[in-house]
């Protein structure tokens, strides 16, 4: 599996940038929103004429509160489990987790994950806004609420006029629901393992923190290869709700979706190397997420298993793309085989 890591924001449509007002010495410093701030109220009398502001500006327009536990304090870092769907002010779908809601307005790819995603509770991982729509709810909770553009930012102030005169950003409206939440997301994602792997994997023990290992077919030799050694493998990677987003099998990528005409589906050749962070892909000598690395550093000739780890050794707290959500738990079916160029 290639390393191709990217950093993905939690609404990648909402994109947001702090900008600094100069002024001369003796004139009024006008706000960075002034005329986005009269657009915005004149849409809220128009549109929503009855309903008050939150302190912060936000209007929430739907109100669930929910039955579950309280939210912890915001002043310690904490996970939430939420879907979500984002529209601009003219109802236009611009994000959502919901498959269902994708498939309405045509943007649905079944190459995409849909499904609960983490929202980061600090001030790198949910914008302000976002922070202050979930004030006051539970879990099970649901919202959509109406928030201007510029508490669309990562940054903190301590009053709306702040935001106001400082950051620019899209206006938008939020719809989530709070399905749970953890103050420890490994933790969390361990004991999920501990679940997917009693299930679906003969109960395996793990053989490092949050990694798991199954043998499926015995090797034909159980020599360590040499350092200097290239081998061919097929392999499938999945998320644990079973969505294939990785393979070098074309039946496979066909049957899930993912299938690209450009892509060369046969056996990928494997650099080895003197610990499994020295293995490489192809003949471009690419490097891999650490996982999968691990895995294959522990199998020897024509050996076939699966293994599955948390995020740490995949695509972490970023995920990657459209396919894999942040803090994924991932799964690997890997089978070494001869090398294509033999038969």
């Amino acid at each position: 599996m290639i390393n191709t890591k990217r950093l993905i924001p939690l609404a990648t449509v909402l994109i947001v940038s702090t900008v600094t007002v100069f002024s001369c010495a003796k004139e009024p410093k006008a706000g960075t929103n002034d005329a986005s701030k009269r657009y915005f109220d004149a849409w809220i009398s128009v549109h929503h004429p009855t309903l008050k502001p939150t302190d912060m500006g936000e209007y929430i327009v739907e109100d669930k509160v929910g039955t579950g536990e309280e939210l912890f304090e915001k002043d310690s870092v904490s996970y939430l489990f939420v879907k979500y769907t984002v529209t601009d002010l003219d109802g236009n779908v611009t994000s959502s987790t919901i498959a269902s809601v994708q498939q309405q307005v045509g943007n649905y790819s079944k190459a995409n994950y849909y499904g609960p995603v983490v929202w980061e509770r600090d001030e790198t991982g949910i914008p302000a806004g976002i922070e202050y729509a979930i004030e006051g709810m539970k879990i099970g909770g649901y919202r959509k609420v109406i928030i201007p553009g510029w508490l669309m930012t990562y940054g903190r102030y301590d009053k709306e006029s702040d935001y106001i005169n400082n950051v620019s950003g899209t206006d938008c409206i939020y719809s989530f629901t709070l399905l749970g939440q953890t103050k420890d997301i490994y933790k969390w994602q361990v004991d999920s393992l501990e679940k997917y792997t009693a299930k679906y994997m003969a109960n395996v023990d793990s053989t490092g923190y949050g990694f798991y290992y199954q043998q499926l077919r015995a090797p034909t030799d159980t020599n360590k290869f040499d350092s200097d050694t290239t081998v061919y493998i097929n392999y499938v990677g999945r998320l644990l709700n079973g969505q294939v987003f990785d393979t070098n099998i074309a039946d496979t990528a066909k049957m899930y979706g993912i299938y690209s005409s450009s892509t060369t589906y046969a056996p990928t050749l494997i650099n080895w190397g003197e610990s499994y962070s020295k293995l490489t892909m192809t003949s471009s000598e690419s490097t891999m997420i650490s996982g999968f690395a691990k895995a294959l550093y522990g199998m020897k000739s024509m050996e076939k298993g699966s293994c599955v780890f948390y995020s740490p050794y995949g695509y972490g707290e970023s995920g990657s793309g459209s396919k894999i959500p942040a803090f994924a738990m991932l799964r690997f079916d890997i089978e070494l085989v001869a090398n294509p160029d033999d038969d």
